[in-house]
């Protein structure tokens, strides 16, 4: 991995699990994690449990579940996915916060990330809290979390074909029109001072040297503004 002192954040979207190709990116990052590289889970089948259950329950007379609610079931989805990817690849560990994440690094390994603790409890991290609906989903917990890890790249790794004919800067707005980004990225983005790309998940290959910022100038840039 290029950058001593660079921290990564990877974005595998809920969709990537669907795809044999999912073990190569836990396998990548297993490899050149090096205590720099964090993955941030997409909730995937787990948190579409919890849609169609609030979905479910709204169907009926009363019982109904809030989107406030729903979207701290999500984050524990989230939490789900987490512990499914290092159960699948042991050499991978699980971290919950800044301090377990530095102290992990110090053993060298890939990361993968337990939303719930610091993202249902913003205040204890100094964070400022992300709305809690739906159109809040790892996308923008992943921009969350680089900035407080003051993190170098952002790469938000997703299965929409439609980046496959992207254009190597596509700005954020279209991106989020398209559904392809989640529109609270528009209140993280502008702010932060990593760099942000999208990839199509077929492009794990390009990675096989290592992690490196140079490899991806020839992906879909997000920049960071609308």
């Amino acid at each position: 991995m290029s950058g001593e002192n660079t921290m990564w954040v990877i974005k595998l979207g809920g969709s990537v699990t669907h795809h044999d190709i999912l073990l190569k990116w836990l396998q990548l990052v297993a490899r050149w994690g090096d205590g720099k590289v964090i993955i941030v889970p997409g909730g995937g089948v787990y948190a579409n449990a919890v849609r169609e259950f609030q979905q479910m329950r709204q169907s009926l007379p009363s019982g109904h579940l809030s989107d406030v609610h729903a979207h701290a079931l999500a984050i524990y989805a989230m939490d789900q996915m987490a512990r499914s990817l290092v159960a699948m690849l042991p050499e991978l560990t699980l971290v919950r916060n800044p301090l377990e994440i530095a102290e992990r690094g110090w053993q060298h390994r890939g990361l993968v990330w337990l939303p719930s603790e610091m993202a249902l409890n913003p205040e204890l991290w100094a964070g400022t809290a992300l709305p809690e609906s739906w159109e809040t989903t790892s996308d923008s917990l992943a921009a969350w979390l680089a900035c407080q890890l003051e993190a170098s790249h952002l790469l938000l790794v997703k299965s929409d074909d439609r980046l496959l004919q992207q254009q190597p800067s596509h700005a954020l707005a279209a991106l989020q029109a398209d559904g392809i980004v989640d529109t609270g990225l528009s209140s993280i983005l502008p702010q932060a001072t990593f760099q942000t790309w999208v990839m199509h998940h077929s492009h794990v290959g390009q990675f096989e040297p290592g992690l490196d910022a140079q490899i991806l100038s020839g992906l879909v840039t997000l920049p960071h503004q609308s």
